[in-house]
């Protein structure tokens, strides 16, 4: 289980060369000698031809450096993947400071394990400054002109930052993405209770990503204050890792952790597809179950992550909801998922719906995974209190339970049934 960590500072080291060095992150990994580290490439922009030529001049001295350009102004629309974006950048700050910063973050979206260096005549800026250069992907400064001796020792501790980059460990984890055929079907309501079970399994852990969109709902359907949420991993997602992913979490009296989902529309601007398969890669390393409430939206750019889940897809017996059910296995067909990876959860389910229900599961060959009955009154009455359902073992509770134990691969028990594991949260 992660611990609670506070909130990710911003830290100022002077270099020992120079007191005109500033690193917004501070790298306590040891050094290790020069013939070891490894080489990196490099990148330039926004200096003068004289200023820029001095600075390649100085990087392939260091011996540490391979390859360095020079990028023109225009440069950031050339740029399509990661790896047209090098090791190191030195970022002019040419008196555009907002310009230069979402210059910073469109790389950090593209590489976000990219260094970037601010390159500043100021001697220090002020915390407002530093503050905004860290949320645009920016790790640290230098001061112009710029030192040699200064130069060789962020290139050399640059190096050794990229040589101690631990290898990836296995993301081991189970991943649910909760997905709605469309908007009101309940999906955050099915991701919560899911996701509280999961984590009331004796030696399970569980997370909860909330990813619905434009903003999240999870924080309220559960009663939780976040301090952080998706936006901060985003933004921090060049040292993103267990421990900082770890302080971003709010813990659910039930032992659910939670990233709670954005708060503003503006939030899903910083987020990139490498920075949230990452995110979801090291959610999986250290929890049994992740959970993802994902909305009902979706593109081809999330492939990656809905082809490493086991998918849940949220519908309601009705004709509008049924008619989107097609279209979403026929969406999910192009991305390469197979059938054996789709669940179909029927929420707000009444026996009426059944005659329905055969002829859907006979047309597309896929039976329904769960059926979740519909009980307005204890459901409205669990939203207003903002907690749990209080009646343990009705059919709505019952079939929440059954499902997490099917999905997490346990058998259904007397035993499992009495364990007081069925307490849920409202629609």
């Amino acid at each position: 289980m992660y611990k609670e960590q506070p909130s990710p500072a911003v830290l100022m080291v002077e270099s020992p060369a120079s007191a005109s060095h500033t690193s917004i992150w501070n790298s306590e990994s040891p050094a290790q000698p020069a013939s070891t580290l490894p080489v990196l490439s490099a990148a330039i922009t926004g200096l003068d031809p004289v200023s820029s030529s001095t600075l390649r001049h100085m990087l392939l001295q260091t011996g540490l450096v391979k390859d360095v350009q020079e990028w023109a102004s225009d440069k950031m629309a050339q740029l399509r993947h990661a790896q047209d974006v090098p090791d190191l950048i030195f970022l002019d700050l040419n008196g555009k400071a907002e310009l230069d910063f979402t210059f910073a973050q469109q790389l950090t979206r593209l590489r976000p394990s990219v260094h970037i260096v601010a390159c500043s005549a100021k001697r220090e800026p002020n915390p407002d400054f530093l503050l905004q250069a860290m949320r645009s992907g920016v790790r640290e400064f230098l001061q112009k002109p710029f030192d040699r001796v200064e130069l060789s020792s962020l290139i050399s501790r640059v190096s050794n930052e990229y040589s101690q980059v631990a290898p990836s460990r296995t993301a081991t984890g189970k991943l649910f993405v909760v997905l709605g055929t469309k908007g009101g079907v309940g999906t955050s309501t099915v991701a919560v209770n899911l996701a509280v079970q999961l984590a009331q399994i004796p030696g399970k852990s569980a997370i909860l990503l909330d990813f619905s969109r434009p903003m999240g709902d999870v924080a309220a359907l559960l009663d939780l204050k976040p301090s952080f949420q998706l936006r901060d991993a985003m933004e921090n997602f060049n040292r993103l890792d267990s421990t900082l992913l770890g302080g971003l979490l709010t813990a659910h009296k039930s032992g659910l952790k939670v990233l709670a989902g954005a708060t503003h529309l503006e939030d899903w601007q910083h987020a990139s597809f490498p920075a949230i398969e990452r995110l979801v890669e090291i959610a999986q390393q250290g929890f049994d179950f992740v959970v993802m409430d994902f909305g009902s939206f979706y593109s081809a750019e999330w492939q990656n992550v809905l082809r490493a889940a086991e998918v849940l897809l949220v519908s309601e017996a009705d004709l509008p909801g049924l008619a989107k059910l097609h279209r979403h296995l026929g969406a999910l067909a192009n991305l390469q998922l197979s059938s054996a990876q789709l669940r179909l959860i029927i929420n707000r389910w009444h026996r009426h719906d059944e005659q329905a229900l055969k002829k859907v599961e006979n047309d597309m060959k896929m039976p329904v995974f769960a059926r979740l009955p519909n009980n307005f009154k204890q459901v409205s009455e669990a939203t207003v209190r903002g907690d749990s359902l209080k009646k343990d073992g009705d059919a709505l509770s019952g079939e929440f339970h059954k499902m997490a134990t099917r999905i997490a691969g346990l058998k259904l028990s007397t035993q499992t049934k009495k364990s007081g594991l069925a307490h849920f949260f409202s629609f």
